[in-house]
């Protein structure tokens, strides 16, 4: 267990926020935020100084059902009026919102005035491409700093926001600017990696060829890159260049979408995630503002993508609060410069980090010699999410990035929330891989198959039963699909998918997703555990646990894992590791089969994709690949039957 310094407890926005509200504890603010909605977040809209257009009249309507809740009705507001224009009112506008590192350790930094200044001009180029409100625009680019003026640019159109992950090919492209009928794309020509430029705006090109309503591309050419149609391809200097720098924010109804942040799906369509204006400000500021506590000092890193949930998620967050934003081009660890990430935390100064528990297994595996020469001093909070943790990598991050002195804040929750539905504080004392408590304003539950809810200590699905202020309204263009796939389940109740177990002390534990569950002759597990106790031997550095048929059990566990560097995939070892899961979960459990690859595919933000090794393993339908920034490890994958060593 670790408990957060006194100091960081009680100068947190946490504890102020107690204070301001007349509480002793977040137990008190927890309860009230879960039996009076309308109180709780009309505080956090305060807190954050969301700035309205036009006021609402009533905030939360949910008349018709929590799945077709209704926010601010009647309100108008622009996500950059806050995040921007307001923080310049504040006195901020000569203060750095980004710090930029490129892959070849380039430095460049934007004020907030050079940022509003930067997205002004995208939406004015916009306008005079006539993309207007309620248009969709893409942007496929890397974490450099104009991906940020290009997000808050389209924002400040009132047009829609579909991030693209920039490791997508064509075909991912594709279905996503289809679906949205996206106007235009905001790219570049090409991202380096690993010293050398790789493609994007040709890949781009390729996407749209049969999208005719893709009628303006806008890219940053970094490596001479030039129009494959000069009508529709425009250089971004160019263009920027002439744009108008003051363009005002066009304000749009409160229910009107921000952004469609695509997911993916068990099937081959990608599920659009509405999310709005007014939503995404009040869950950052409710999850990242005051149980992560970012505050106005900070400076904050978290290597990611727009692609994914986080980039849009830590972007808003930092400029909510008034602080900097670390973006770092390219990947967190390579092979010359294996602890990239905190070298760069170290040579910046971050004080607000964020790690995904795969990246610190990976960074487990190397000599830590090189850690002692980075000064984390600065550091105070050190957020993760994504996927579980193990006990090991846990502790391995509260000595080596911790220092036993930042807070390791772990969350869960997802795309459609835009943030938390368990999280931790800084005035909690933590458990490895566990969550402190729940986010405020969830009505977080465990339920039992039959709705009931499961007792303290026992496996449940993890629903929500409070709607918060940020939760997706609906899947672009389909709800049916929306209401089929969250709300079904459990009439009038969301259910997110993943087991939790509630223990008594309050901790929550994440145990896996649902659909990932593994039912061994009766038996229910998830993933993790059997992968935890697999890599707790020192002899595996990653590992994916996977249902396979089974003659007379009917499901056997069957692992697919890396073996960790020096070691020699054998049967001796086999027989190790399989003693390890019997010893450490149950004899049960013990895996049937056990196969070696060279690495497990992975989102971007270093999840571990099971649906997709167990599709590949059992030559099934991969389904929906987009998410999978290595591609390459699925055919070894697929090839393994019948190869255990």
């Amino acid at each position: 267990m670790f408990d957060p310094a006194d100091d960081i407890r009680e100068n947190s926005t946490l504890t102020s926020f107690l204070n301001h509200c007349g509480m002793e504890t977040y137990e008190d603010l927890l309860e009230r935020s879960n039996s009076d909605p309308d109180w709780f977040w009309s505080q956090i809209i305060d807190l954050s100084g969301i700035q309205f257009s036009t006021p609402y009249h009533t905030l939360r309507d949910i008349s018709d059902g929590p799945e077709n809740i209704r926010w601010a009705t009647g309100a108008t507001l622009n996500l950059t009026q806050t995040c921007l224009d307001a923080r310049i009112d504040l006195g901020l506008g000569s203060k750095t919102a980004i710090d930029s590192v490129a892959e070849d350790g380039t430095t460049r930094s934007w004020s907030y005035a050079d940022l509003a200044e930067h997205s002004a001009r995208v939406a004015s180029a916009l306008a005079a491409r006539g993309v207007g409100a309620g248009d969709a625009v893409g942007i496929y680019m890397p974490m450099i700093p104009e991906i940020a003026a290009a997000f808050l640019g389209v924002a400040r159109l009132g047009a829609i926001v579909v991030p693209l992950f920039s490791g997508f090919s064509a075909p991912a492209i594709t279905a996503r600017l289809n679906d949205s009928k996206a106007r235009a794309v905001l790219t570049v020509d090409a991202s380096p990696r690993r010293g050398k430029p790789m493609a994007m705006e040709q890949t781009l090109v390729s996407a749209i060829e049969d999208l005719p309503f893709v009628q303006t591309v806008i890219s940053l050419r970094r490596f001479g890159g030039t129009s494959a149609d000069p009508a529709r391809d425009l250089d971004w200097h160019d263009t920027m260049a002439a744009a108008n720098p003051t363009f005002p924010a066009a304000p749009v109804d409160a229910a009107d979408p921000l952004m469609i942040a695509y997911t993916s799906g068990t099937t081959g369509r990608p599920k659009g995630v509405v999310l709005t204006h007014l939503g995404v400000q009040a869950k950052a500021t409710t999850d990242f503002l005051l149980c992560l506590d970012l505050k106005r000092d900070d400076r904050h890193l978290w290597m990611t993508d727009m692609g994914w949930v986080m980039g849009p998620l830590t972007l808003v967050s930092t400029l909510l609060a008034g602080a900097t934003l670390v973006l770092a081009e390219g990947a967190p660890s390579t092979p010359d410069d294996p602890f990239r990430l905190l070298r760069i935390a170290a040579e910046s100064k971050v004080t607000h980090m964020g790690v995904a528990p795969t990246l610190v297994r990976q960074f487990m595996s190397q000599d830590p010699t090189p850690l002692a020469g980075y000064d984390l001093s600065a550091m105070r909070v050190v957020g993760s999410t994504g996927e579980p943790w193990t006990d090991d990598a846990w502790l391995w991050q509260l000595s080596h990035i911790c220092r036993h002195r930042a807070a390791p804040l772990n969350i869960c929750g997802g795309t459609e929330l835009f943030g938390a539905i368990l999280t931790s504080t800084v005035l909690h004392r933590l458990s490895p891989g566990g969550f402190s408590t729940q986010a405020l304003g969830v009505g977080a539950k465990a339920l039992r198959a039959d709705g009931t809810e499961a007792d303290l200590g026992e496996v449940g699905e993890l629903v929500v039963t409070n709607p918060p202020l940020g939760l997706t309204p609906t899947i672009w263009q389909d709800k049916a699909r929306y209401v089929e796939t969250y709300w079904s389940t459990f009439p009038g109740v969301w259910c997110h998918g993943d087991w939790v177990r509630h223990d008594e002390d309050g901790t929550w534990y994440v145990l896996g997703r649902s659909d990932d569950t593994l039912n061994i002759a009766g038996k229910r597990i998830g993933p993790p555990e059997i992968e935890g106790a697999m890599t707790l031997t020192g002899k595996v550095i990653d590992a994916a646990a996977i249902a396979a048929p089974d003659a007379l059990k009917g499901v056997a566990v069957v692992v697919v894992c890396v073996a960790a560097p020096g070691v020699t995939p054998d049967a001796a070892l086999i027989d190790v590791l399989k003693d390890a899961v019997g010893t450490a979960v149950s004899k049960p459990f013990r895996p049937r089969e056990i196969y070696f690859v060279e690495a497990l595919p992975k989102t971007r933000t270093m999840k571990t994709m099971r649906r997709v090794v167990r599709a590949a393993f059992l030559g099934e339908d991969l389904g929906d690949l987009s998410p999978v920034q290595n591609p390459e490890t699925i055919a070894p994958i697929q090839a393994l039957q019948g190869t255990q060593t």
